[in-house]
């Protein structure tokens, strides 16, 4: 495993880091980007009594108290099936909460009202960048990397990672359908939060390696990984 990236992969991270840096500066001055209010109104369009439950549950998988069951639940579980590096990581993804905390401080973005779109429940803070989204990408994202690099099983493979950026992408649409971000605020999110993201699968591709290469003590200490 690579300790670093490639030359590719760091232009690529110096782009979604410059990209991060316009979103936030043009959301503090635009309270809505060009598209974001009929984009809105498309997704809120598809109207029905089933979706609306949906994407209510959907919105409640990173939001308030199940965040943070989640990090302990999948901390645990990645414990369990790879070590305790990855464990490690897993918790660390609560870092996202404090993070895009100050970001919605800094941004002062406003929510959408109900005179422009239909809100389903008031929500408190600022909108920019969506928390759910943020959460998403880095919790979820970093758990389809995992099975990106340490599952062997194609078919399996392919089957989880899609499972996973289904998660992504509905959470982002549900926290539009229910009127309590514009689509900007989502892009937000998922683009600022895939830079935690690159930083917890740098520490990943740097720390692996010494644990890999570490004592026969701390190897015996490791929980065994699961086969494929």
């Amino acid at each position: 495993m690579n300790k670093g990236f490639s030359h590719k992969e760091l232009l690529s991270i110096g782009g979604l880091a410059a990209l991060a840096v316009v979103l936030c500066i043009c959301a503090h001055w635009e309270p809505r980007f060009p598209g974001d209010l009929r984009l809105t109104l498309l997704i809120q369009s598809i109207d029905s009594e089933t979706l609306d439950s949906i994407m209510e549950w959907v919105s409640r998988l990173t939001g308030g108290w199940p965040a943070p069951v989640l990090i302990i639940a999948g901390s645990l579980a990645t414990w369990r099936c790879l070590g305790r590096l990855e464990a490690g990581l897993v918790l660390m993804t609560g870092l996202s909460s404090p993070i895009y905390s100050g970001l919605k401080l800094a941004v002062n973005r406003p929510r959408p009202t109900p005179g422009l779109v239909r809100v389903f429940q008031a929500e408190p803070g600022n909108s920019f960048p969506s928390g759910h989204a943020f959460f998403a990408i880095v919790f979820w994202g970093l758990l389809a990397y995992f099975v990106f690099t340490r599952l062997q099983r194609r078919s399996l493979r392919v089957l989880t990672l899609s499972g996973f950026l289904m998660i992504i992408l509905l959470i982002g649409i549900s926290r539009v359908y229910l009127g309590a971000h514009w689509p900007s605020d989502v892009l937000g999110g998922y683009v600022v939060g895939a830079l935690l993201l690159t930083a917890l699968v740098w520490l990943d591709r740097k720390w692996k390696p010494r644990l890999e290469t570490g004592s026969p003590e701390d190897e015996s200490n490791k929980p065994n990984s699961q086969p494929s």
